[in-house]
């Protein structure tokens, strides 16, 4: 009975479990779970549909949800690109038992990490990347001791930021780190913890904002397990550390623009697991190291934009074992030798560019090996020979090619049919011509033409203007093409790049396809006006300069939104300038140079808040100054020259436009005194003030001028200015020039010289100018040119004028000048050009090797001046220590000898001892004299010898002593 009462108690119990089990079967899941996953659906907003199945009783089953099959506790949240939007709710901190939480590509608005995250203590998967949180990475993460996998990636939302790496450290789990675009300049310990993580597999620290950090700092770094490693694109500014040679395992390193700087060692040959190697835009020298060739698993290779040099006569030794190898980036550095020998064994290559290095002799037919070839750049070498069709008969896969800038002459046949369709093509600077080539109307498909420069020399074929519908780019420049463009040119639908600067075309501009973007028709005959209305309202730049186009500057041009440079310059535009400006929002450049413009500066140009550059030299504009262009606080080259603009030069120029380079008032008619206040434009470089009716003495402050005093080596625009403005100095005629080209991003093209002057230089000369040379003057240590000629300038040259020691040019002529020639110009050893002629100037021209440059025109007019190399002799004493004899002088000496005389005589007559005594003592006076004499004559002569001899030594070296003989004539002829 017994027996079966316990028999009858177990089944029941066993009923009893059943029926829970089932029940649990049939809602599978923690009722306070699934209340925090719906909590957490109401605070998002968009969801995409994605969260549409968090419905019901089972959260078991809702998208993204996985439930343990022992507790249905949930222990996986993966919402990864669900398309959320909104707060994350508290409640989700119910979700204890959570292995796997992966919240990444959503949007979360800039909230910050929850900290309740760092409580979840089981979980192993953590993915917030590129999720939109922002703030301060909460420390409580490092409670995380089980977690494997963190990533943190913040690209496209780089909000995120750590003070500290300290609470890293903590996780000694993990295997995969990934903080990627997450703001970590404030941790200056991420090396230290980073080495406490010996199961690290994956890190990756790239666009991170790291601290300078020397990554030798640290002897025993403790992750040798890591397979990946991603430093790319912080300022470390280091060395390679000797650490990193001791991860055998590593198979991917990027170290890419990291500032690094010295050698790759031959170590490197022991990480023989690697498969990709970036190391691209850093400072590295020396050459590439030879270990490389033990390195047999490479598929990737970038050591482009450094400065590693070395003949190719090892790369055969280096590439032999790559089998694998796809991509070889190796651009920008300076590599010599041939490519024959090693580069036909790389069969697998698809990607390849050896840009701009220093290449030579003839492309190897065997590169038409290279069957696997997408991608093949050779540019901007020193390749030479002749490129014909074995060169690409294999070559079915290419898309990319680029061998512009060598001396390479094509010889193809006319009927020739490549194997490839193109999407690129660079033939720049190669000698194609005299004809278009044939073959490129084949190329159906291709999207970017560079036949600049190839010595075509024919009409423009019909057929150019619709081979491809889907061509973007297309540079013609600097060829000898004729003929018209065509009215069919509207019809190049994805045209956004057009070039076709310095050639021979004549007619008018046709309408233009809506989707131009870039316009450069400069040097050409064109003529006429322009169109009347422009369908291409998407143009950001349009150089139309050095042609024959005339009639009015059209409106259109004020209300294109994306405008940003118009180069008109150089044509024979006519009419007053349109008053509506105020619509360029954009606009950075306007060149209206040379042409025939007249009327007022209109003032709405001053709306222009964004004007960098404003060239409307050579013109007609009269009045004054608008005082709107005070607004135009960026403008960095002011040329206004040569135009009858009147008034005075406005104190504001000199209280906002603190970015000016160039200030260029040159030939108007302004008056008035030269405001103090342009002495605050401390970036300035160049001003010229010169020809106008300005009057006042030279304002002493002009000596502060801070770009003047500073030797910068160089031209850069302030920040933020224009970042495809290049600031150079090239060379005319011998002279230094100060050059502003502009370049066009993503394309082919040269850059575009905007505006050329000569270089750092202070030009006031041919005003009413009266007072004295200031001494500040000799402040501008940097001044290579200083033009004060034609004025009314008195005084003496200061000695300060000696400090000018980088100083070439130097015209003081046409002054009132007085006084000697400071000794202390002597100092200016790199003058090359002087003319002081036609002051008042008095006393020895200073004997140094550098005077005895100048030629004697250097002189003309200063009737006092005297020595070399004038005709007129210095007398053995300066006028400072001659003998100033007035007339009561010379009276009392005749006075004085006269009655002397009769004393004497009365003396020498009365008396014969006296007679003899003074006859023996005049005869040994003489003989003292006499002997005195000789020997003053002898080193008088000597000295003489000496100079005749230094005089015949310089003109043997004739690097030092000539004359440069230049007329001076008056100002005005």
């Amino acid at each position: 009975m017994r027996g079966r009462m316990q028999e009858l108690l177990t089944a029941l119990v066993l009923c009893y479990f059943m029926i829970l089990l089932t029940a649990r079967k049939a809602s599978s899941c923690i009722p306070e779970e699934r209340d925090a996953l719906l909590a957490f659906k109401a605070g998002i907003t968009g969801s995409g549909g994605e969260l549409s199945s968090w419905q019901g009783q089972d959260c078991c089953k809702w998208s993204g949800v996985t439930c343990s099959k022992k507790t249905f506790h949930i222990i996986k949240l993966d919402v990864n690109q669900y398309s959320l939007k909104g707060e994350i709710n508290s409640s989700l901190a119910a979700l204890t038992r959570l292995l796997y939480l992966d919240l990444s590509r959503n949007d979360f608005g800039g909230a910050a990490i929850p900290e309740f995250v760092g409580g979840f203590k089981k979980l192993r998967y953590l993915g917030l990347s590129q999720a939109n949180f922002g703030g301060k990475v909460p420390p409580q993460l490092g409670n995380l001791s089980t977690l494997k996998h963190l990533d943190l990636n913040s690209f496209n939302f780089p909000m995120l930021r750590m003070d500290s790496f300290l609470w890293v450290s903590r996780l000694t789990s993990l295997r995969y780190l990934d903080l990627g675009w997450v703001y970590l300049a404030a941790s200056s310990d991420w090396l230290q913890a980073l080495s406490k993580l010996p199961l690290l597999q994956v890190l990756r620290l790239n666009d991170a904002s790291l601290p300078a950090t020397n990554l030798n700092s640290i002897s025993d770094v403790n992750f040798t397990s890591l397979m990946v490693l991603d430093l790319a694109n912080n300022d470390l500014n280091s060395r390679l550390p000797n650490w990193i040679w001791r991860l055998h395992s590593l198979s991917y390193l990027d170290l890419s623009s990291c500032q690094l700087s010295g050698s790759v060692p031959d170590m490197i040959g022991n990480l023989t697991s690697l498969n990709f190697l970036q190391l691209r835009n850093n400072n590295f020298s020396g050459e590439v190291p030879p270990a490389m060739h033990r390195l047999c698993s490479l598929n990737h290779i970038d050591l482009s934009m450094n400065h590693f040099s070395g003949n190719t006569a090892v790369a055969k030794n280096i590439f032999h074992c790559m089998k694998q190898l796809r991509i070889l980036d190796i651009h920008i550095n300076n590599l010599n030798g041939s490519l024959s020998g090693w580069l036909e064994d790389l069969t697998s290559v698809t990607y390849l560019d050896i840009s701009e290095n220093l290449f030579s002799r003839q492309v190897p037919e065997k590169i038409g090996k290279l069957s696997n070839l997408t991608h093949m750049d050779l540019s901007s070498n020193a390749f030479e020979g002749v490129v014909s069709e074995i060169h690409f008969d294999r070559l079915s896969n290419l898309d990319f090619l680029n061998l512009a800038s060598n001396n390479l002459k094509f010889a193809i046949k006319p009927k020739w049919m490549p194997p490839f369709q193109l999407r690129g093509l660079g033939l720049h600077a190669c000698r194609l011509g005299p004809h278009f080539p044939t073959w490129l109307r084949s190329q159906t498909n291709i999207e970017m033409v560079d036949l600049g420069s190839t010595e075509i020399m024919s009409t423009l074929p019909d057929w150019l203007w619709n081979f491809s519908l889907s061509i973007h780019s297309f540079d013609l420049s600097n060829n000898s093409i004729t003929g018209r463009l065509p009215t069919s040119l509207k019809e190049m639908k994805m045209l956004k790049i057009f070039n076709m600067r310095s050639n021979k075309l004549v007619g008018g501009i046709p309408n233009l396809p809506a989707s131009v973007q870039v316009l450069d028709l400069s040097g050409n005959f064109l003529s006429g006006s322009l169109p009347q209305d422009l369908e291409a309202k998407g143009i950001y730049y349009m150089f139309l300069s050095d042609n024959l186009l005339s009639g009015i500057i059209p409106t259109y041009l004020c209300n294109m939104d994306a405008m940003e440079v118009i180069s008109l310059s150089y044509n024979s535009f006519s009419g007053v300038l349109p008053d509506c400006w105020q619509n360029a929002p954009r606009l950075q450049t306007i060149d209206f140079s040379s042409n025939k413009l007249h009327g007022e500066i209109p003032s709405t140009m001053g709306s222009i808040t964004s004007l960098a550059i404003l060239i409307l030299r050579e013109n007609r504009f009269s009045g004054q100054l608008p005082t709107s262009l005070h607004s135009c606080n960026g403008l960095i080259v002011l040329d206004l020259s040569y135009n009858h603009l009147s008034g005075g030069i406005p104190i504001w120029m000199g209280d906002g436009q603190q970015s000016l380079l160039v200030l260029s008032l040159q030939s108007n008619q302004f008056s008035g005194e030269i405001p103090e206040q342009l002495s605050q434009l401390r970036n300035l470089q160049i001003l010229d003030l010169s020809r106008n009716n300005l009057s006042g003495s030279v304002p002493d402050s002009l000596g502060n001028l801070t770009a003047m005093q500073l030797n910068q080596g160089g031209y850069q625009a302030p920040a933020g200015k224009l970042p495809l403005l290049k600031f150079t100095t090239v060379y005319d005629a011998g002279l230094p020039q100060l050059a502003v080209y502009i370049g066009t991003e993503g394309s082919f093209f040269d850059d575009f010289l905007l505006y050329q002057a000569p270089v750092t230089y202070l030009d006031l000369s041919r005003n009413q100018l009266t007072g004295e040379i200031p001494k500040g003057m000799g402040a501008l240590s940097s001044l290579l040119a200083l033009n004060l000629s034609g004025n009314q300038i008195g005084g003496s040259i200061p000695e300060e004028m000696g400090n000018l020691r980088s100083l070439e040019s130097l015209d003081l002529s046409w002054n009132g000048l007085s006084g000697s020639i400071p000794t202390s110009m002597t100092n200016m050893t790199s003058l090359l050009v002087l003319n002081l002629s036609y002051n008042s100037l008095s006393g020895r021209i200073p004997l140094s090797t550098q005077f005895l440059t100048f030629g004697s025109s250097a002189y003309l007019g200063n009737t006092n001046l005297c020595g070399s190399p004038l005709s007129r002799e210095c007398l053995p004493y300066d006028s400072k220590q001659q003998h100033e004899i007035d007339r009561g002088t010379y009276l009392c000496a005749t006075l004085g000898f006269a009655y002397g005389l009769f004393v004497v005589s009365a003396i020498l007559l009365s008396s014969a001892t006296a007679r003899n005594t003074y006859f023996q003592f005049t005869d040994r006076k003489f003989d003292e004299f006499r002997t005195i004499a000789e020997i003053k004559c002898s080193r008088a002569k000597a000295r003489r010898d000496q100079s005749m001899e230094a005089r015949r030594v310089c003109s043997q070296n004739s690097i030092t002593c000539y004359e440069l003989e230049f007329g001076s004539t008056a100002p005005g002829h």
